[in-house]
């Protein structure tokens, strides 16, 4: 077993009961035939181990009554598929699983713990855009912006990239969660107002309208090929 160097604010106990998580977890694997990798300590967490697959991370922690939480992460931020269990052998088996290949509906079939998102599942299929935009366009939470996303969805060039809200800036994205990919974000600064940014580099622009920073917005990916 490899662990990760602990981060500020974990303690010789915590990093004890990670190393026992992960030797745990380890020797599961090894008494019923799983590859389940190298599980390391999660460097900065008191709690968390992890492991790799094609996919992402996978991400355990144990809680003190027993619980344990998975997460097979596509980025940091999101999720393809989390569950809570008090049998670790499940947890084992499930990431061995996922590191050999399962879809997310041969996952849940077999473990009914684990739990995932529409926007998962089209993650899955290869085309997580449109589901993306519609989610955004029928939130509740995004009502105010709804005018915003819905003008940005009926452009013919920008309603191709991979939406999100953030602060109340829009974020379009020509890879979810890679910025160096390319990723343009339009922050409305006043009711008529708007600025456009471009990442990766340092462009940026002020505008009066609305249909003024749609296209700019489309210029900017444009000009990345």
């Amino acid at each position: 077993m490899t662990t990760g160097d602990q981060g500020a604010g974990a303690t010789d106990s915590d990093a004890t009961q990670q190393d026992d998580l992960a030797q745990r977890m380890q020797h599961i694997a090894m008494t019923q035939g799983f590859d389940l990798g190298v599980v390391r300590s999660v460097a900065g967490s008191y709690d968390e181990v992890e492991t790799v697959s094609d996919r992402g991370p996978i991400l355990v922690s144990l809680r003190s009554d027993g619980m344990i939480h998975v997460r097979f992460q596509r980025h940091r931020t999101f999720p393809l598929t989390s569950g809570w269990t008090d049998e670790l052998a499940a947890v084992v088996e499930a990431a061995a699983l996922w590191r050999r290949g399962c879809t997310l509906r041969e996952l849940h079939e077999r473990f009914p713990f684990m739990s995932w998102s529409e926007l998962a599942q089209a993650f899955e299929d290869g085309n997580p855009v449109p589901t993306k935009w519609r989610q955004l366009l029928s939130s509740a939470w995004h009502l105010s912006d709804r005018p915003f996303i819905q003008a940005a969805h009926d452009h013919p060039e920008l309603r191709h990239f991979y939406p999100d809200i953030s602060h109340g800036s829009l974020m379009l994205s020509r890879k979810p969660f890679e910025m160096d990919a390319g990723l343009v974000k339009v922050t409305p600064l006043s009711e008529a107002d708007y600025r456009v940014t471009m990442f990766p580099g340092e462009f940026r622009r002020e505008v009066t309208s609305l249909d003024e920073a749609l296209e700019v917005a489309a210029a900017c990916f444009r000009s990345l090929g």
